[in-house]
């Protein structure tokens, strides 16, 4: 996540010369704080502090923190990969670890209270709607059907529906919108018209961009990282359904208790 990060901004010259020497010398933060480092790299230590500011963090020990879990499980899973040579029993034997990699990934991006606050929001809604397109709308499509069974109203959409929005109660709706890479212009543009009605909307994103994000009053995200092998269509595809069961099966128990 942090490769893409700083892949998605634009940098300075001095900026430059960190991500560069970050790469040639990937186990340096491991190794040292930020004024030791800042003097290996010949820049300021304020310099190094804002260059990971600006790629979301507080500081630079929040970003050693999540420099050193990345590290580790890339170190991890650097072997377990499938490409044309597989076999068949390599697919058999890898896919487990993969997706093993990809739930953990995710779970270390889940905020405990956004998924209270939305739990507790999809209670009192009278309907849930999802907004998705492309690979993520077979995701929704599911997680509606898990709702519906449930007896919580749900239905999905892949574009806005303005006659839909016009003769609704906002107070009646909860919106979800998806998008991995958080700037599907299709999907922030519903987000955008769904707040203008007054409809609480919740992204569920990557935050690699921040741009559905934004516009959104609560975030649960996803791993969206491209690192993964095999396709990592279908890997952010098990991200989001990680994501969707949670909130189902917590419903559902919710639901049962009552």
């Amino acid at each position: 996540m942090i490769r893409e990060l700083i892949d998605s901004i634009k940098l300075t010259k001095k900026e430059q010369v960190i991500s560069g020497y970050l790469e040639q010398e990937p186990d340096c933060v491991l190794q040292y704080n930020a004024k030791e480092l800042a003097a290996l790299i010949k820049v300021s230590a304020p310099t190094l502090i804002r260059f990971v500011q600006k790629l979301g963090f507080k500081g630079y020990s929040d970003f050693q923190v999540t420099y050193t879990q990345e590290k580790t499980m890339y170190d991890q899973m650097k072997n377990i990969r499938i490409d044309s040579k597989s076999s068949i029993r390599d697919v058999i034997e890898t896919l487990p670890a993969i997706y093993d990699h990809v739930f953990k990934e995710t779970r270390k991006l889940t905020r405990f209270e956004s998924f209270v606050r939305t739990i507790n929001y999809m209670l009192q809604a009278k309907q849930i709607d999802f907004y998705a397109n492309d690979n993520n709308y077979s995701e929704v499509q599911s997680a509606c059907l898990k709702l519906n069974t449930i007896g919580i109203k749900a239905q999905c959409f892949n574009t806005l529906n303005t006659a839909y929005i016009d003769n609704i109660d906002p107070r009646d709706i909860l919106a979800f919108v998806v998008s991995h890479s958080g700037k599907n212009q299709t999907m922030v543009d519903a987000a955008y018209e769904l707040r203008k009605k007054r409809i609480r909307v919740i992204a569920i994103t990557g935050k690699i961009d921040p741009t559905l994000e934004l516009v959104c009053n609560e975030a649960l995200y996803i791993d969206s990282s491209s690192h993964h092998l095999p396709h990592h269509i279908m890997l952010y595809g098990l991200s989001i359904h990680y994501i969707l069961d949670i909130l189902v099966t917590s419903l559902y128990y919710k639901k049962y208790k009552e």
